[in-house]
């Protein structure tokens, strides 16, 4: 049986009498086959813990379950926004009669439900609509014509109908993720995860949190978005301030000004912000001594680096990188 995990983070400052704020949260259910451990459902909930990581005020709460006695003592009031069912591709979702009716029940809470993979064989059991047009994965399609499944073509990766979307796999289930993202709070914080994670099928540019949190500040402004573009073309030889701006067609006093009324904050600052964040990717990712790393982020000296990225993430390069292999790889465990 699996315990309920931990929900994505909800920023701190959040207090629970602002109701403003509260209204903003969003429950996500991910529910697993029996014999699935908890991780499986890990690429999902990577997606809504990237949307909280980059934008706080997306306040998505996500837990992992299964269809067992647990799911059905859930308390009377629970109202999940978005329930997942994630089954794989290579065998059925077993399902017996106990877990029938969790099943139906979860259905008609949720404002909205994903099957993905084998759970499309849940659907008939559902109570809701067993005549759900599914994405199909080419390894269930016999056994899906042969129960008569609402079936679309072949080569349809995912599917969406009012309440109910489909999808081949856990992978293509990423596609519908991006939809939902984009309807719950918009196409720029859609587009920015999708970017951040590296997914095909957002837009293609920068992934840096840095850099998304800035533009959304700043409200997606044309200039700022082009002066933050020339500050990450160029973080290993720093430009001045004023070279930026010329680039960019604007006087510095201008420049300055946009910075401090769009994305409340120095075009200095931002830029020494967006060097801090690389060097803290190439410490995190990297093998680099620290002597590159301080040149491939324009700081000039080690000194220079340290002082700060203390500023910024109150530690040492030297001990938040040793920290991180420590976290990674804790004494007795295997490397």
């Amino acid at each position: 049986m699996m315990s309920r995990l931990e929900p994505l983070t909800v920023p701190a400052s959040r207090r629970s009498t602002d109701n403003v704020a509260q209204a903003r949260l969003h429950d996500v259910e991910i529910i697993l086959p029996q014999s699935e451990p908890p991780a499986a459902a890990q690429m999902i909930c990577e997606v809504f813990r990237a949307a909280n990581d980059l934008f706080p005020d997306s306040g998505y709460r996500t837990a992992v379950r299964n269809l067992s006695s647990q799911m059905r003592a859930v308390p009377p009031g629970w109202k999940p926004q978005t329930v997942i069912f994630l089954g794989g591709i290579t065998s059925r979702w077993p399902l017996n009669s106990g877990e029938k009716a969790s099943l139906q029940r979860i259905c008609r809470q949720a404002q909205r439900s994903l099957f993905a993979g084998s759970a499309i064989f849940l659907l008939p059991e559902t109570g809701i609509n067993a005549l759900v047009e599914s994405a199909v994965h080419s390894n269930f399609a016999a056994a899906a014509e042969e129960e008569q499944l609402a079936c679309a073509p072949a080569g349809t990766l995912i599917t969406n109908s009012a309440r109910i979307s489909t999808a081949v796999s856990s992978f293509a289930a990423l596609r519908v993720l991006a939809g939902f993202l984009r309807a719950d709070r918009g196409p720029f914080i859609a587009d920015a995860v999708c970017d951040y994670l590296g997914l095909a099928f957002g837009p293609v540019s920068e992934q840096s949190k840095v850099s998304l949190q800035l533009r959304q500040t700043a409200g997606g402004d044309a200039l700022i978005v082009k002066i933050l573009d020339l500050m990450q073309q160029n973080l290993e030889e720093p430009l001045l301030i004023r070279d930026i701006a010329q680039q960019a067609g604007v006087s510095p006093r201008k420049l300055e000004r946009r910075f401090q009324q769009k994305a409340r904050t120095s075009p200095l600052a931002a830029y020494r912000k967006l060097r801090i964040e690389k060097a803290r990717q190439l410490l995190l990712h990297t093998t680099l001594p620290l002597a590159e790393i301080v040149a491939a982020t324009g700081f000039g000296s080690r000194s220079s680096l340290t002082e700060w990225f203390k500023r910024e993430y109150k530690t040492s390069p030297q001990a938040f990188r040793k920290q991180y292999y420590a976290d990674r790889h804790p004494a007795g465990s295997l490397a």
